[in-house]
């Protein structure tokens, strides 16, 4: 079906799947009505489009949602920032704040930092009226208390191939009294595997992105250094880290600037693993 939002400086039109938009009518009666909040997964390999998803899910459960209250780093999820960052401390009612971990490059111990921040949300959102959303790369890497007593939905996104986007199966618990996201973070956890139960159900989302994308990036870009700088890199494969902001199309000057390499260190290590590079602002 095709939904509109009013936003400050435009007015957003974008198809959504039937029945996730019923879904999200439950959610936001649910929010607006009692004392609680709704939490919303969205995982899936890199590429899949779960911020495009998510965002869009944003857009549509809050009429004030903007790239203030996407985090990329647990601190401003945490807290928000001077610089008008909405975070867990200082939300409103109906606010949807969205944490998007894709900015961490998905690492084991990353992900130790993230499930820490997600013990310390867990206690501050349980008596708000908002909607919390995660950007992850696979559900089964989370703390389990968050997955299992406080996830509402789970959006697993999949597709057939490495171009084959905008498909998802919806995970939650049903009017049969059956908890699908429970069940299948129990018995898929130890192989990953996303075969049983089967969804609730299945559907579709535009790749329409529904915030200005460039300013996306640049704090994308921000998020990526604050974090390195402050670990001081322990958690990351450097070379992972240059190989994925290339694939995201960041320029060599911008990547050796958030690594903290030369120019020509970052053509080196991009040329070692055969990635094709023409100038140092490519």
């Amino acid at each position: 079906m095709k939904i509109e939002r009013v936003l400050p400086d435009r007015t957003i039109s974008l198809y959504q799947d039937g029945r996730l938009n019923e879904l999200l009518n439950g959610f936001r009666k649910a929010v607006q009505k009692h004392n609680t909040t709704a939490v919303i997964i969205g995982d899936g390999r890199s590429g899949m489009g779960k911020t495009t998803l998510m965002v869009q899910l944003g857009i549509s459960l809050d009429p004030n949602f903007s790239l203030q209250k996407i985090h990329f780093i647990p601190k401003t999820f945490l807290e928000g920032d001077e610089t008008g960052k909405i975070g867990l401390a200082n939300a409103k009612k109906g606010d949807f704040i969205l944490f998007d971990e894709a900015m961490l490059i998905s690492n084991r111990n990353a992900m130790t930092q993230i499930n820490k921040m997600i013990i310390q949300a867990m206690s501050m959102i349980r008596s708000k009226n908002i909607y919390v959303g995660f950007c992850v790369n696979s559900i089964f890497d989370l703390d389990r208390n968050l997955v299992l007593h406080r996830a509402d939905l789970l959006l697993h996104l999949y597709g057939t191939s490495l171009v084959d986007r905008g498909r998802f199966a919806a995970f939650f618990k049903g009017r049969d009294g059956i908890d699908r996201l429970k069940i299948l973070y129990i018995q898929g956890k130890k192989t990953y595997s996303y075969s049983k139960p089967h969804a609730n159900f299945v559907g579709k989302f535009t790749k329409e992105f529904v915030i200005d994308e460039k300013e996306y990036e640049i704090e994308k870009q921000m998020g990526v250094n604050e974090f390195l700088k402050s670990n001081q890199g322990k958690f990351f494969d450097k070379d992972k880290v240059i190989l994925k902001l290339k694939a995201l199309n960041f320029k060599i000057v911008d990547i050796a600037d958030v690594i903290g390499y030369s120019r020509q260190r970052v053509q080196e290590i991009l040329k070692m693993y055969k990635v094709k590079i023409e100038t140092p602002e490519s």
